[in-house]
C-alpha cells in the first residue's frame, strides 16, 4: 500500500509539463544585528502596510520584508530599484502591558 508521501511524489513526478510554484520567503530576523542586503524588486501594498520584495545580494533569491511598523516607517523613502541594507537591532519592551514588543530596524540606501 502506498503512503501519502509516495502518492504526493508520484503526483509531482507525473505533472504533465506543469511546474510547481513556491511562494516568496519572508525575512524574519532571529537575533540582533541580522541583516538583509539587496535590491528592491517591488513594493507591495497590503492590509498591514507595505512589504518589499528584495533580491538578496549575490543570489537569485527574492525575499519579502515583514510589515513591522518601525521597518515600514524607515522604508518610506525607499524606491523600487534601490539597493538597501536592513539591520535588525532587537526588540523594545511594549509601552502597554499585553502588547507585543516593538521590533527595531535601521535601513540604509546605497547611493
Amino acid at each position: 500500500m502506498e503512503t501519502n508521501e509516495e502518492i504526493k511524489e508520484e503526483t509531482i513526478a507525473n505533472n504533465d509539463g506543469w511546474t510547481k510554484q513556491e511562494g516568496v520567503g519572508m525575512w524574519l530576523p532571529e537575533k540582533e544585528n541580522d541583516e538583509l542586503i539587496g535590491k528592491v524588486e517591488d513594493i507591495l501594498e497590503g492590509t498591514y502596510g507595505n512589504q518589499y520584495l528584495i533580491r538578496k545580494q549575490g543570489t537569485d533569491e527574492t525575499i519579502k520584508t515583514p510589515s513591522h511598523k518601525v521597518l515600514q516607517g524607515r522604508m518610506t523613502k525607499v524606491q523600487k530599484g534601490d539597493t538597501i541594507k536592513i539591520i535588525y537591532r532587537g526588540e523594545e519592551a511594549p509601552s502597554v502591558k499585553g502588547q507585543n514588543p516593538t521590533k527595531i530596524y535601521e535601513v540604509f540606501v546605497k547611493e
